[in-house]
């Protein structure tokens, strides 16, 4: 590229692509953000300038793999195990117990729980976790786990989702979150990596799902959806269409997890407020 630099009119340009093809919506100050994550991309497509790489990218078909290395570029994949800890604290003390009424009175044959932007897997290898040891503690067996809980973890990134399948992961990744004891319990070593056992992974399919997106292919309805800091990206008006889209989704009696710095007020009316031990979540209203 002639300049690493980006002008106005190529941000606006780019600024709006990304956010028609992912959701993410960059504010005025992050042209910086472009120019670190697209700047070599741009020089790998052979283009001289910001400009000359937009228009390569709206030249492009949708499936072509310089939009996707885009996405992959731009979205954040921070995550990490039991992240803020409370909504599986809920799941653990409060709704697997009240769907285990359920369960045994035949009035449910499953319990559905959607990971959305799922990242390299932390999240709903921690709901399985999590899961798992209350079928334990609560005398059901693993083998009950295994048979009822049905987890789908979702990303726009391809990059991610192929990471997260692996269920392999560095000891920087192992050291983020992951409570004590569970290192021993859940993963064998491998050389610098860590593996995680088998039927927990087994538990989660994944499948990629861009959220801007209408949702299509049969997903399913959900009795938990886990859609945790992803909606802090999104503009003001796509919240209340996703918001719209997810309550959708969810079976009657449904629960919803936000991040901590997100809320359906002011987006959607399809859900009640619910406070646990000072935290919020929230259910779909009947």
């Amino acid at each position: 590229m002639r300049s690493e630099n980006i002008n106005a009119q190529e941000f606006r340009l780019l600024r709006d692509f990304i956010e028609a093809e992912c959701g993410v919506l960059l504010g005025n100050e992050k042209a910086y953000l472009i120019e670190n994550r697209l700047s070599n991309l741009a020089k790998g497509c052979g283009c001289r300038t910001f400009g000359e790489f937009y228009v390569k990218l709206k030249n492009s078909l949708r499936s072509d793999r310089i939009r996707s290395a885009v996405t992959d570029a731009i979205t954040t994949h921070e995550t990490l195990w039991f992240r803020d800890g409370y909504p599986f604290r809920v799941l653990q003390e409060c709704l697997l117990p009240e769907f285990q009424k359920h369960y045994r009175a035949e009035t449910r044959d499953s319990i559905r729980i959607w990971s959305a932007a799922c990242s390299t897997g932390q999240e709903p290898y921690s709901i399985a976790i999590a899961a798992l040891e209350f079928y334990l503690k609560a005398g059901l067996g693993a083998e009950s786990c295994y048979s009822q809980v049905n987890i789908l973890a979702t990303d726009v990134s391809e990059k991610v989702l192929s990471a997260a399948q692996t269920g392999r992961y560095d000891i920087n990744a192992m050291s983020r979150g992951l409570p004590p004891g569970h290192l021993e319990r859940y993963f064998r070593k491998d050389g610098n990596e860590w593996i995680l056992e088998p039927k927990i992974k087994n538990m989660v399919t994944f499948r990629q799902i861009n959220l801007k997106e209408p949702i299509s292919g049969g997903i399913g309805s959900f009795d938990i959806i886990f859609l945790r800091n992803v909606t802090i990206y999104f503009s003001e008006e796509f919240k209340k269409i996703l918001f719209s889209r997810v309550s959708r989704l969810m079976n009657r009696g449904g629960y919803l997890f936000l991040g901590a710095g997100e809320t359906v007020g002011g987006y959607s009316d399809a859900f009640d407020i619910i406070e646990y031990e000072g935290t919020i979540f929230y259910r779909i209203k009947s």
